[in-house]
């Protein structure tokens, strides 16, 4: 049977007039800011265990720390979302093909380990792709971050930003996905686009068209997984994994 459906491989390198623009996601450092709060669980552990470790000296510290970690996990998303960062103060500007961005285009989430979060370019059924058909600075996005470093919590030991470029469709995993930047710094990304097509049965049985599917909340295959992962969960526990950025 296998000798039946040879695997063929063809690459071809075409030059397009215009690419759609990715999306482009920001989670700052700092989940949560120092004022408000006085000074477990899967994602949390590895950080509280730093503060676990057999020293009597700044035992105080380190237990304002645990407690701190603990209050934010319990809390519910309004009060995290209090607690965090303001998107409006942390995107000082944000320029798309030398233009201010759409407000149409910036939506927020918020994640366990990064607080509240910034998505550029995240679609949905009324919008149209965004295209770029150049290269360099002023035919892009730019962004300037303002991390409020003076409002660390003390439980985050590093200054700097999350970024995860992925596709407008799909939901961002920074944990998992995107590269660290530090501040007082000017990066600039670029990118080449590939795009894969996959023979249908019977060559692949189990391949999924999610663009094409119908009733279905799930727009890739990362989804599809946390999805499966979360409704797993619930069905034998009775509960989720608030890490997972589904359901």
């Amino acid at each position: 049977m296998y000798f039946l459906y040879p695997i063929v491989f063809t690459l071809e390198v075409e030059q397009v007039k215009s690419l759609e623009f990715p999306a482009v996601s920001i989670c700052n450092f700092n989940r949560m800011m120092k004022f408000g709060l006085s000074s477990g669980t899967p994602l949390l552990l590895s950080e509280g265990s730093s503060s676990m470790y057999c020293n009597t000296a700044n035992d105080s510290e380190r237990e304002e720390i645990k407690d701190s970690l603990q209050q934010h996990y319990e809390m519910d998303e309004e009060w995290r979302w209090r607690k965090g960062h303001k998107p409006s103060r942390f995107m000082q500007k944000c320029l798309f093909r030398g233009r201010i961005c759409p407000q149409n285009r910036i939506t927020y989430f918020q994640n366990l380990r990064y607080g509240n979060c910034i998505t550029f370019n995240k679609l949905n059924k009324e919008m149209e792709a965004l295209t770029v058909s150049d290269v360099g600075p002023n035919t892009g996005l730019i962004l300037e971050l303002n991390l409020e470093s003076v409002t660390y919590h003390p439980s985050t030991k590093a200054l700097g930003v999350r970024v995860v470029i992925h596709h407008p469709n799909e939901t961002p995993s920074p944990e998992d996905q995107g590269f660290n930047a530090n501040p007082c710094t000017e990066i600039s990304v670029s990118l080449r686009q590939s795009i894969m097509h996959r023979l249908p049965t019977p060559f692949r049985d189990h391949c999924v068209d999610y663009e094409r599917r119908q009733g279905s909340s799930v727009s890739n295959q990362k989804d599809c997984v946390r999805t499966c992962i979360q409704t797993e969960n619930f069905v034998k526990c009775g509960c989720i994994d608030p890490t997972l950025n589904v359901m």
